[in-house]
């Protein structure tokens, strides 16, 4: 079985990629950081060492994550985004890990992908034989994020500014998938690297 750690930048097609993943090849699984992290920001022992960290506004009545609030203070608070990572991180790659030694006993599974969007600023290590990257240029992402999201140019370039930009992530990479074009380009990609066995 590969083990294979996948990301990409916002608005490159990462998502694009799992499903193509799991359309082309059945016996794939695949670990969602994010469903990961939403699942635990569903747990009262979480939430509890948020608000500790970042605040009472952090949780609203009734025990729920205000996402908006703590968005909007992890993007301008680099020191309170680092704390919550130092917390969330450790307690995502650990799911993830159970998730791969139970696919180690499904002898029919081909491969386990881990989706992690900070893969590589998180330094997550599970394990992984090789990590590959959805790419597009920087014009393309502003071009998906004006389009998809309706941001302006500001906001764009500030979302941008706070993420790893995706040329080192594609130099961190040991495959590189290419996402320019009709997704029938990224498909394609995809199935050459399924039918050689993920070499």
């Amino acid at each position: 079985m590969r083990v294979l750690g996948l990301t990409g930048g916002i608005a490159t097609g990462k998502s694009t990629a799992v499903t193509y993943f799991q359309k082309l090849d059945r016996s794939v699984c695949v670990f969602c950081a994010d469903e990961s992290v939403a699942k635990l920001y569903s747990q009262t022992e979480v939430l509890e060492v948020i608000r500790e960290i970042s605040g009472e506004d952090s949780v609203l009545e009734g025990g729920v994550l205000n996402r908006t609030w703590l968005r909007e203070r992890l993007f301008s608070d680099v020191s309170l985004k680092q704390k919550i990572q130092d917390y969330i991180h450790p307690l995502v790659r650990k799911d993830c890990l159970e998730s791969l030694e139970k696919s180690r006993r499904n002898t029919l599974t081909s491969s386990f992908i881990a989706d992690v969007p900070l893969l590589f600023e998180g330094a997550f290590d599970f394990g992984q034989d090789a990590n590959l990257v959805v790419t597009v240029s920087r014009e393309t992402q502003i071009q998906r994020l004006i389009m998809r999201n309706g941001f302006d140019g500001a906001t764009v370039q500030a979302i941008l500014a706070a993420q790893l930009p995706i040329s080192h992530k594609e130099r961190c990479a040991d495959v590189v998938f290419w996402n320019e074009g009709p997704v029938s380009v990224l498909e394609a990609q995809i199935q050459r690297f399924i039918e050689n066995k993920y070499q």
